[in-house]
């Protein structure tokens, strides 16, 4: 594990890696919103906003999130920008989300989209998972892309 130090020379502990079961959880939670959003508007604006959703979501800024989407809210992470350590903007959810989205973009199309979806969405989405556990900082190839990370959020005290 490697120890970086700041201008007064006090070692910094590294990041802790987040467990990959709260992030799995947490996408969880998002792919239910987003099969929820796209099967109860209508088509094409139910498919076309959970797309939207799962592109920007890690990039949701207002009222009680910041840096998070509702998956990750609910389980107390954030995504951060690793040169800003601010939380992650559009930009930043966009670049990081783009493999997931490739594969909600394809669950817009009928028939033939969700073949695909099947062929290219779940191999992506299990080198995503097997990436995040074997990393040692446990990114993912969409958090590279974005330069991004998730964070654990301290529980709060009562």
């Amino acid at each position: 594990m490697l120890v970086a130090l700041s201008l007064d020379l006090k070692p910094v502990p590294a990041r802790q890696k987040v467990g990959v079961l709260n992030r799995v959880s947490a996408k969880m939670i998002d792919i239910l919103l987003i099969i929820g959003v796209a099967a109860i508007l209508p088509y094409p604006l139910g498919p076309l906003l959970a797309f939207l959703y799962s592109l920007l979501a890690d990039g949701l800024n207002f009222g009680p999130f910041a840096g998070q989407s509702v998956g990750k809210r609910l389980m107390r992470l954030q995504v951060v920008n690793v040169k800003t350590r601010k939380p992650a903007s559009y930009r930043d959810s966009m670049l990081r989300n783009t493999p997931v989205g490739v594969a909600t973009f394809f669950a817009i199309i009928p028939v033939w989209g969700w073949l695909i979806l099947v062929l290219v969405g779940v191999p992506l989405m299990v080198m995503e998972i097997y990436l995040m556990m074997s990393v040692e900082a446990g990114h993912r190839l969409g958090d590279v892309m974005g330069d991004s990370e998730v964070i654990e959020l301290p529980r709060q005290s009562s």
